[in-house]
């Protein structure tokens, strides 16, 4: 009801999102990037780790070892250094 000729959202950005916030909690289909930040990278890893859904995620670093730490302990289905 409301939505007969279909419903589109375009692409959204959503930042400063905490894990309980529902944008976090649920799974959105459609263009939408939610952003979290952590303070540290082990921070970082247990976030995506405890996520239920895993689709993907991305760390910025000038870091290697930082880089290679992440991509070998997350698991996701994508992963991405220096790249959204």
């Amino acid at each position: 009801p409301g939505f007969e000729d279909g419903n589109f959202v375009g692409p959204t950005l959503l930042s400063n999102i905490k894990t309980d916030n529902a944008a976090y909690t649920n799974e959105i289909f459609g263009p939408v990037l939610v952003c979290l930040e952590a303070d540290t990278l082990e921070d970082a890893m247990g976030i995506i780790n405890s996520n239920p859904y895993g689709n993907g995620c991305a760390i910025f670093t000038s870091s290697g070892a930082a880089a290679r730490k992440f991509q070998q302990e997350i698991d996701v289905g994508q992963v991405g250094i220096n790249v959204p």
